[in-house]
């Protein structure tokens, strides 16, 4: 994926995007307090020379609903809420490509004032993106882009995932020596699916650190691809049948979203916690809870509040006055025993 770095430029963009959001929403909120018992209608127009976006309908669809999205969600609907926005966020509760296409299409058709998608794979939403940009509805991309999504002419708010995938490579091969002291052996790159740029990415990046690691070191670790998907019983049994075909060859767990919860709680079972390294990504209650427990070592986080409120507020700064959006990197957080409380209580305010 081609995106723009860090640096001086980009944090003054950072400031001016959340500068101007936190100006809109305040506003917002003020002439909310102002409209008192007026209609909705009249409160959208009272609201319109400080919030001009007020009144607006946005709509978020993702491509699956589960637990990570609960914090973007909240973070969408702050921001729409101060805003004075009508939001609906929806997506399947479990991945099925034509149903997530089939619910943008619908977004689309319901004419909001703009739309955050997630873009998995690099072409089979693009139909929709350019259908909702020929009826002049502005897009946002959030949480997964894939690539070519700047041919798009769309913004995209979410996590530089190759750079991230090397962090949890860095951090496996850490564990690895902590748990078992080899220099070869096999690590299981999980991925709960299949096609998903955003896990091949972080993939693609868990396997460079590791070839850079084995160059730098003289250590001959492997990595192998493990589909596991995002039901728990299914998971838990791939992850046994990998382990169970050569045991002794797995050193290391590097999930690349949060399968390593699934294989914590198969290690539970089978009383392995700490016979080999295991990590991934995402700051789930299941995630946090194996860190403060020890039976998962790190997990990578990525803001999602700001994949839900930094994206709004993009959008709305697109709406009006019409300033381009742009890539906003949420970064790469890592997580473990040193810092899960602290983690573990900021995003509680998230869910709750």
């Amino acid at each position: 994926m081609s995106i723009a770095k860090g640096g001086s430029s980009a944090n003054l963009t950072r400031r001016g995007i959340l500068g101007g959001s936190l100006a809109l929403a305040a506003g917002a909120t003020l002439s909310a307090c102002k409209a008192g018992s007026k209609s909705d209608s009249d409160s959208a127009t009272s609201a319109a020379g400080g919030t001009p976006t007020a009144g607006k309908k946005v709509i978020f669809v993702v491509h699956e609903k589960n637990t990570f999205f609960a914090p973007v969600q909240k973070g969408f609907e702050t921001f729409g809420k101060a805003a004075g926005w009508s939001t609906q966020f929806i997506g399947p509760p479990q991945f099925d490509q034509a149903t997530v296409v089939n619910m943008m299409q619908n977004a689309v058709n319901a004419k909001p004032d703009g739309l955050i998608l997630t873009r998995i794979d690099t072409t089979s939403y693009d139909g929709v993106i350019k259908a909702a940009q020929e009826a002049g509805i502005p897009v946002i991309l959030s949480n997964v882009a894939s690539d070519g999504y700047e041919k798009l002419g769309v913004g995209f708010v979410g996590q530089d995932f190759v750079p991230a995938g090397i962090a949890a490579g860095q951090q496996i091969l850490q564990y690895i020596a902590k748990h078992t002291g080899r220099r070869d052996g096999a690590i299981i790159v999980g991925k709960i699916q299949a096609g998903n740029s955003a896990l091949e990415q972080r993939g693609q990046g868990i396997k460079q650190a590791v070839r850079d690691f084995n160059s730098a070191n003289g250590t001959n670790f492997t990595t192998e691809d493990l589909i596991v998907g995002t039901e728990e019983a299914g998971a838990v049994a791939k992850i046994d049948g990998r382990h169970a075909r050569d045991p002794r060859s797995v050193v290391g767990w590097a999930g690349t979203a949060f399968e390593c919860q699934f294989v914590a709680t198969w290690a539970r079972s089978k009383n392995l916690v700490g016979k080999f390294a295991n990590g991934g990504f995402d700051m789930t209650s299941p995630v946090l809870a194996g860190i403060k427990d020890a039976s998962i070592d790190y997990t990578i986080g990525q803001n999602p509040w700001a994949q839900g409120w930094v994206a709004a507020s993009l959008l709305a700064q697109q709406i009006f006055p019409g300033y381009p959006s742009f890539h906003y990197d949420t970064g790469a957080e890592i997580v473990d025993s040193t810092n899960v409380a602290k983690v573990s209580a900021r995003e509680a305010k998230l869910t709750s």
